[in-house]
This record gives C-alpha cells, structure tokens and sequence, in this order.
C-alpha cells in the first residue's frame, strides 16, 4: 500500500499558520450521499467541523477534498499531532479549516493531525468509546506509530443512520472541531 504524506521542507515555529485544509463545502445530504458512495479502501475523508454555537445551536460544516483541494488533504492522521486545526472566518459564516503548528517542527518532519479534532490524545467523547468496544462500526486502523496510538483512526457515525453502522464498510470521516 502506497501512503501519501507532507513533511515540512523547513522549521516551523509553534503557532505559525501552515495551510488551509481547502475544498467543497457540502450541505449533510451531500457529504451523506457522497460518503456513502465510497469504498471502505478509499483514501478521500470528508471532514465533519461541528461547532458549538452560544445559543446552543450546532453548526456542522461538512468539507470534501476530492474533487477540489490543496496540499492539506495529503496530511496525515497523528494520534500526537504536531498541527491543530481551528476554523477561521473570514466575510463569510462557512469556515476556513486552519492548520497552525502546536509545537516547533523541525525541517523533514511529517506534519499530521488529529483527525477527530481533539488535540495531544484527549480522551474520545461517550458515543466514540462506546462505538469501538461494541465493535459496531468498521474501523480503520492507525498506523501513527506514537507513544499514546488509539490504534484505530477516529469514526464519526453522524452521517449513517444507527442501522447502517452495523451493515456498512464505511470510510473514517475526520473531524470534531
């Protein structure tokens, strides 16, 4: 198997913005539809950004690197990453997905992220735990290599319904931001 991966051609300082994780934006229907429509060996991930709202509202932003995209869909998962990203507005209510670096990255270093949206291996929310002791739900495993690995790469259901996790071989979705 062939992986793809970016490395940093030089140091980058903590906190400094590396790249955008750029492509389409789609409505739920049509990450749904498109998400469904992959193989489980398919390497494209659609990221699902949810974000808390002070009203208590949810905005979920669903973004899809296959088609149009840049760099940033090449970066790999880490369960310790050295990127976080943070959705970023600018004259518009649709985010940019960001990716700073968390820490000093040295010139050859693979940079990678937590595909969950957590950051340094917070523990996964009750429904993730829950999903992966039941074995429910198809996993992929992660091969980050890190001290801390959770050994699959994180899963986000959202997009099948409750019966569909037990018959389908569904590809890992990125992303609680």
């Amino acid at each position: 198997m062939e992986w793809w991966g970016v490395r940093a051609l030089q140091a980058v300082a903590e906190g400094s913005f590396v790249c955008e994780y750029a492509g389409e934006v789609l409505g739920f229907a049509e990450a749904r539809r498109r998400i469904r429509a992959q193989a489980a060996q398919d390497p494209n991930y659609i990221i699902a950004v949810r974000e808390h709202l002070h009203d208590g509202r949810l905005m979920e932003t669903f973004v899809d690197p296959m088609y149009i995209g840049n760099v940033g869909r090449f970066l790999n998962h880490s369960c310790e990453p050295n990127l976080v990203m943070v959705p970023v507005r600018v004259d518009s209510m649709v985010p940019r997905l960001a990716l700073f670096a968390a820490i000093d990255i040295s010139a050859g270093e693979e940079l990678c992220y937590d595909y969950s949206g957590r950051f340094r291996n917070v523990p996964p929310t009750e429904g993730e735990q829950k999903a992966s002791e039941e074995g429910s739900v198809p996993r992929k495993p992660c091969f980050c290599g890190s001290q801390t690995c959770a050994a699959f790469l994180p899963w986000d259901g959202s997009l099948f319904p409750a019966a569909d996790t037990q018959s389908q071989s569904c590809p890992e979705l990125p992303g609680h931001t």
